[in-house]
């Protein structure tokens, strides 16, 4: 059987999710458009579950909205938000840390003609507070600042972000994937403007994406006379896939102290038995005990992908959105990483069945390996 330790790319789905999904799809498979009974039976359930993620988020629940995956998410948000903002507002902050589906969208938004401001980060990951409050004034049109690095885990201020940046009245966007359901998270506290999180990361099913857009601030829709959710999102919900995942967060949400601390002293066992010269990136004392970036000698980060494959051990060398591109080696040059060591970078993620004998295993191929292709003097 395979130890995986990837659960930050998909984690496996619950019990409870799969069950609901099969039960909502016997009972539940009409279209929430149609007026007759079948489709208000599908309408109901997919108004328990907005009002259920409200809840979760702590946010009112006609600003919660389903899309097919959190990168949709992501791009809609943006330029939904971004469609209600004023016309002379241009620039927007970021971080170079961001998920692949955010860089996409700003790099698109740029040759659109909005300006980019990359905020540095440190070492660990962590935004440059002191830049990030002189980057943002009345010209700036969004804030987009995730909460959880997918590649080491960095955990950046997204409350302090946010408060600064309504200062000037600019809303903050939030991509919460890798950290809802097993970090504290509260948007409606934090004063997040619209924030993105995915079934698929908290044990729910592939394809369905959450979105919160304050419905106190003005966007507009991307697509023109789309009726389904508010002009939101074209297309048909899909409701079974909606129920398994709210479910899959209530457990998540549920559980998410014990699963910290779970997380939390994986960790500890894992950096006490890292082989010699191997190194953890990040702020341990400030990151999500769940994502594990580590740097390796003298071997590529791909070769230990494929070695620990073979020993039926599933690790990434960063995000699967965006593997072949790179991600997890610009996450790294912008931290300040030379690309020769961003390359011998792996990355390992842990869910709630993850055990300490499964990163002995994983650390057993790891130094195997490495005594294998020492380099010779």
């Amino acid at each position: 059987m395979m130890i995986y330790l990837d659960s930050a790319a998909t984690a496996p789905m619950s019990k409870e999710a799969i069950d609901a999904y099969v039960e909502t799809a016997t009972n539940a498979f009409g279209n929430t458009q149609s007026l007759h009974d079948a489709g208000s039976l599908a309408a109901d359930y997919l108004a328990s579950c907005r009002k259920l993620w409200g809840q979760f988020l702590n946010v009112r629940q006609d600003g919660i909205y389903f899309t097919g995956n959190a990168s949709e998410a992501n791009q809609l948000a943006i330029r939904s938000l971004l469609k209600g903002r004023p016309g002379h507002c241009r620039s927007i902050v970021s971080t170079q840390l961001e998920h692949a589906s955010v860089l996409s969208a700003l790099h698109e938004l740029e040759r659109e003609g909005y300006e980019i401001n990359y905020v540095p980060v440190d070492r660990f990951g962590l935004v440059d507070m002191e830049i990030y409050e002189q980057s943002v004034n009345e010209q700036t049109a969004l804030v987009v600042m995730q909460l959880v690095n997918s590649e080491m885990g960095a955990v950046q201020p997204v409350e302090q972000c946010a408060q600064i940046a309504r200062r000037f009245g600019v809303p903050l966007h939030s991509d919460i994937v890798q950290g809802f359901g097993k970090l504290p998270v509260d948007i409606g506290l934090w004063g997040v403007a619209s924030a993105v999180c995915s079934a698929h990361k908290i044990g729910g099913p592939k394809g369905v994406g959450i979105a919160y857009l304050d419905p106190s601030i003005h966007w507009q829709s991307v697509y023109e006379g789309t009726t389904h959710q508010g002009g939101f999102r074209a297309g048909t919900i899909d409701v079974p896939g909606i129920v398994s995942a709210t479910i899959a967060a209530k457990h998540a949400v549920a559980e998410q102290p014990e699963s910290f601390e779970h997380a939390r002293k994986l960790q500890e066992y894992l950096l006490e038995h890292l082989p010699d010269g191997v190194t953890a990136t990040g702020d341990i004392k400030s990151k999500s005990p769940f994502i594990h970036g580590l740097v390796l000698p003298h071997v590529e980060g791909q070769w230990m992908m494929l070695a620990c494959n073979r020993a039926q051990i599933a690790i990434s060398t960063g995000t699967a959105c965006k593997i072949g591109y790179g991600e997890a080696m610009s996450a790294m040059l912008a931290m300040g990483v030379e690309s020769d060591a961003a390359k011998k970078f792996i990355r390992i993620s842990f869910h709630r069945e993850t055990s300490t004998q499964d990163i002995d295993r994983f650390l057993e191929v790891v130094e195997h390996s490495l005594v294998e292709f020492t380099p010779s003097l």
